[in-house]
């Protein structure tokens, strides 16, 4: 069976839309739609109904849905083992990264890695950490670069990369940074965090609680670059890395009040990794907690 079929299959189950997944997929929907026509007549079954906007999973989608993933890295994991069986670093990589380690602390590496591995097809998608999260849960990643949890899944190695420092930050200018006791006021002013349910989001809210801080008006924007726009444009305060405090951004807090902030690689401990991921792996680790 063409394993793009399972993954087209999956990626319309998972958005609930032909459109949305054919949009993700970067291809048109009739082609999409062929696809999927070709995999039922495969299983011989209707795998998606749909109740006008809405497409809902059918009984026989859903049994595929929960087997598919397994049978995809099946496949890749005996394409890519044969691959390895010759000690040569090549083939696919498919990694997901959320958006601030890939905008701010894999390029360096990632160039050196495709220098160095130049056999190597790197396929990076940009998601969030706890999206990432999933996929590699499923085996439709091998593995992904993340802001980590705060209880990491068992199923996974969690390999530390990078340690970065927090600070509680607000514009120079901004009413909260003239108080004369900033730390202490917060709640009377807006505070600027990612979305609910992410996990940026809950390490910021664990690590302001630890600090006896009390949350008021809550905003929120998906980015941390986002975030800090916001932020310097005096529309509230936010929790951020030291890498993006500048100018004219100021921090209310000393390097004591906040923990780090702990990123890095993870994969599932049931899997061993190709050779391409084994020397990403590798290269990383050279990091000493940067």
């Amino acid at each position: 069976m063409d394993i793009e079929l399972l993954k087209t299959f999956l990626a319309v189950a998972r958005l609930k839309s032909f459109t949305l997944a054919a949009k993700e997929l970067q291809m048109t929907q009739p082609a999409l739609s062929k696809r999927i026509k070709r995999l039922e007549v495969i299983v011989d079954s209707q795998l998606f109904d749909r109740v006008g906007n809405h497409v809902i999973v059918t009984e026989a989608g859903q049994l595929l849905q929960q087997q598919a993933p397994q049978i995809i890295s099946d496949i890749e994991d005996a394409v890519q083992n044969i691959r390895d069986l010759s000690g040569k670093v090549s083939g696919e990589l498919h990694i997901g990264t959320s958006h601030y380690i890939g905008l701010h602390l894999l390029p360096n590496y990632l160039e050196q890695y495709a220098d160095t591995f130049d056999q190597v097809d790197v396929n990076i998608e940009f998601i969030d950490s706890e999206l990432a999260y999933e996929r590699v849960l499923s085996g439709e990643l091998e593995l992904a670069l993340l802001t980590f949890p705060q209880q990491n899944d068992p199923r996974l190695e969690h390999e530390l990369i990078w340690k970065e420092r927090l600070a509680i930050v607000c514009h120079q200018d901004y009413a909260l940074a003239q108080e004369k006791n900033p730390l202490q006021q917060l709640e009377h002013y807006p505070c600027i965090l990612p979305p609910a349910h992410t996990f940026p989001r809950e390490l910021f809210e664990v690590q302001l609680e630890n600090a006896g801080v009390i949350l008021g008006k809550v905003k929120t924007a998906n980015y941390l670059e986002v975030i800090a726009k916001l932020v310097a444009c005096k529309m509230g305060w936010t929790l951020l890395p030291t890498r993006l405090l500048t100018e004219p951004l100021v921090s209310l807090s000393s390097k004591q009040f906040l923990s780090d902030r702990e990123m890095g690689i993870i994969y599932r401990t049931n899997k061993t990794l190709s050779n391409a991921s084994q020397e990403l792996v590798k290269l990383l680790k050279t990091v000493e907690y940067r």
